[in-house]
């Protein structure tokens, strides 16, 4: 395991930890070094392997269990982690921006129509976290509020055949928006997205809420093909 500079740090732990469980160093279900034992070896201090552990856990490599430290997340049935499913059988990122054109762009229609007052301040309380956690930088926080900001409409449809599409669309593609957010400019992009789609339901707009979705779901695929390209 290298030692890393002092640059990036916590990106650079995630990495090496992404390194050790993707090579088969650490089994699906296996105890992670202690943080104790990752600072010396990485040469980092413990918040760095902390805010690390968190950003894994987002992305579904990690589990943490409280009282036992962090242990290597156990592979799906399907085919294992979500990078794995997402690049089998020749999938695209356009194929994903497909499926989740006809999952959410109905899912929207739907919520707007049907969701309660309280349920509009729920999303609004989301969204306010989402932009405090891009002031930040803290991509933990924004992945998991990312994909709250998402589910949360889902639900507001009260269709459970949709949320449970949905549900298993979200739990396949997380690494997916892992990587959505591994540059500011994009997750940047996404603050301003969401307020969009918010006002749309604060004005209970469903056909401006469906654009704003679409107009969010293109530039998100247009961000992923930036970052592939770099």
């Amino acid at each position: 395991m290298k030692e890393i500079q002092r640059i990036s740090i916590t990106d650079a732990v995630v990495e090496n930890v992404k390194e050790l469980i993707e090579s088969g160093e650490y089994e699906p279900g296996q105890k992670l070094p202690t943080e104790a034992s990752l600072c010396q070896m990485m040469g980092v201090s413990r918040t760095s392997v902390r805010e690390a552990f968190r950003v894994l856990q987002a992305l579904g490599y990690v589990v943490i269990k409280p009282g036992l430290g962090a242990f290597a997340a156990e592979k799906r049935k399907d085919g294992g982690r979500d990078k794995q499913w997402y690049e089998a059988d020749n999938a695209e990122f356009s194929d994903f921006k497909e499926v989740r054109y006809a999952v959410e762009t109905l899912g929207v229609r739907l919520a707007v129509e049907r969701v309660s007052a309280e349920q509009i301040k729920e999303l609004a309380e989301i969204q306010e976290s989402f932009a405090a956690a891009n002031e930040t930088h803290d991509m933990a926080k924004l992945i998991m509020l990312d994909e709250l900001f998402h589910t949360k409409i889902i639900s507001y449809t009260k269709n459970p055949l949709l949320i449970a599409i949905n549900k298993q669309l979200t739990e396949r593609l997380r690494s997916y928006r892992g990587e959505s957010f591994a540059d500011n400019e994009v997750y940047g992009n996404a603050v301003a997205l969401h307020e969009a789609i918010l006002s749309c339901f604060k004005k209970r707009d469903a056909e401006q809420a469906v654009a704003e979705m679409k107009r969010h779901l293109d530039i998100t695929y247009e961000d992923l093909q930036y970052l592939r390209e770099k």
